[in-house]
């Protein structure tokens, strides 16, 4: 079963992200939960939603690693995977000194991780994404870490991200 998730009530995005949330045994216990407190939707800008689900914490205020889910409108600026990715390195620089590893390229997605050293207080120091461009919108999955994460954690949200697909 796969989580669905059509980020974005704009009609301008008709793309859909799917993927399978098992695969990352914390958030399938958040979600089976249905802790409201766990989950932050902002959708004020729809060409903008943005979806975080803490997944260790006390709240999507007050979380230690979170899912961060973005549905966003292509623009003259970020019009592709890679164009979101190189922006985002570009903003984690001007936080903290920042790394960025390349996991996978795919022609219409883009996945790596960053280590970042010297980060303002509550500034997520390791962190995932995945940007999945579609025919009219763009796609993040992202994890942010604010402390450490296992190694077994960081294999399951990959293969989690890996299952993620457009319909």
């Amino acid at each position: 079963m796969f989580t669905s998730l059509l980020l974005g009530a704009a009609p301008a995005l008709a793309d859909k992200l799917v993927f399978d949330h098992r695969l990352s045994p914390p958030l399938k216990a958040v979600l089976d939960s249905a802790d409201a407190a766990m989950i932050d939707y902002n959708n004020s800008n729809p060409r903008n939603v943005v979806d975080l689900i803490a997944v260790r914490g006390k709240s999507a205020q007050d979380w230690s690693e979170a899912l961060v889910i973005i549905a966003r409108t292509p623009d003259r600026k970020v019009n592709s995977a890679g164009g979101w990715a190189a922006e985002l390195q570009r903003e984690a620089q001007t936080k903290c000194k920042s790394s960025f590893t390349e996991l996978a390229r795919e022609e219409k997605s883009i996945t790596y991780e960053r280590r970042s050293v010297g980060c303002p207080t509550g500034y997520p120091v390791f962190a995932l994404y995945r940007a999945i461009a579609g025919k009219q919108s763009l796609f993040l999955l992202a994890v942010l870490v604010k402390d450490d994460l296992s190694e077994t954690s960081r294999q399951q949200w990959l293969a989690l991200m890996s299952s993620g697909r457009l319909e």
